[in-house]
């Protein structure tokens, strides 16, 4: 034992040692990375995806959303076998962006609202790319077809929902009975809290975003093989790793690509993906079947509807993940609050309530 643990230590220490050769003689490359890794996260990443983790958070942790979860629980219950509690999730899953569904998800586990094996089930399907990202920035920008956008988005959404119908067909079923929680928090509490957590889901995912831009910085150097280099380009990280997907196998790859999400999206849902005592290789399994369903949907709407796509090699992917149609969300939500915070005035609410 004490000879392997010594062989294992060895071994993590050469490593250690070659990385820190790479960092020094592959310096101004991996530099060059990094920074173009901050431009994204204070560009694209920190304005797109905090206010929508935050808004989230908001409606996981307050009872804004009470009356919906509760006409949405048959509909939960016997379509997805999940509680009602997990309509939001589902929601801002399909419309959010990446990291929104599973930070929601770790949300409710740790709230204690959900199982395991429910986090395990939204996990399979509800973290998907923003409408925004795949029919804008995928279709219109690199694809140059709003319509392969469209049908992108489609694919993805309808692989996501044969993956969450069959998780909820061989789903081991429970004992526990479901009950829609009302825990009475105050807003100021709830949007505190909001804020706090989505401040550090989104440390986390641009500290990704950077590490892995060094990381494959040192890797693509080492790839000589044209081929191998954009399969590598289109799983790896997916706003740079479309043109490659498209170049290499057109629309259904682009589907698989983006319903995969890509290793990096993956090492930013890692701490999310653990919060609810899930394991990695369980989520990747399902992004795995997500990704070929992805594939072989995109292949049949094409059948019906056939399109052809110009990959531009000038033009730069840039991750998009906001239009209007978030934007009228947020704004709905924004007036939701007001609403509420005007019905408590009604009530004589006073100071000490609304500062928590």
């Amino acid at each position: 034992m004490k000879r392997k643990l010594d062989y294992k230590n060895l071994f993590m220490l050469i490593i250690i040692v070659v990385i820190g050769i790479l960092l020094l003689t592959m310096r101004t490359r991996i530099s060059e990375a990094i920074i173009s890794g901050l431009s994204v996260c204070g560009n694209v990443l920190i304005p797109s995806l905090f206010p929508f983790m935050m808004l989230s958070s908001f409606a996981v942790k307050s009872v804004v959303f009470g009356s919906i979860t509760r006409v949405s629980a048959p509909f939960m219950k016997k379509i997805f076998s999940l509680p009602a509690e997990c309509f939001p999730c589902l929601f801002f899953g399909f419309t959010g962006g990446y990291p929104v569904g599973a930070s929601m998800v770790s949300q409710l586990y740790e709230s204690g609202k959900i199982t395991r094996n429910d986090a395990l089930h939204l996990l399979s399907f509800c973290v998907n790319a923003g409408p925004a990202f795949v029919v804008t920035a995928v279709g219109e920008m690199i694809l140059g077809s709003e319509t392969a956008g469209v049908i992108i988005l489609a694919s993805v959404c309808l692989a996501s929902v044969i993956t969450g119908l069959l998780f909820a067909l061989f789903k081991r079923k429970t004992d526990r009975e479901y009950k829609i929680t009302s825990e009475k928090c105050s807003l100021s509490q709830s949007l505190a809290q909001a804020v706090s957590s989505s401040s550090g889901s989104i440390v986390s995912v641009c500290a990704w975003v950077l590490a892995f831009s060094a990381i494959s910085a040192v890797i693509s150097s080492f790839i000589k093989n044209e081929t191998a280099q954009l399969l590598y380009s289109a799983f790896s990280e997916i706003t740079t790793g479309v043109a490659s997907a498209a170049e290499f196998g057109g629309i259904p790859l682009v589907s698989a690509a983006v319903s995969f999400g890509g290793i990096c999206v993956m090492c930013q849902l890692i701490p999310a993906i653990k919060k609810c005592g899930v394991k990695v290789c369980e989520y990747l399994a399902y992004r795995i079947v997500n990704a070929v369903l992805s594939f072989f949907t995109a292949k049949i709407i094409l059948l019906f509807v056939p399109v052809s796509v110009n990959v531009f090699a000038e033009i730069e992917a840039q991750p998009w993940s906001y239009t209007a149609v978030s934007s009228a969300i947020l704004l709905i939500m924004c007036a939701v609050l007001i609403f509420d915070i005007s019905a408590g005035q009604n009530k004589s609410l006073r100071i000490y309530d609304i500062t928590g």
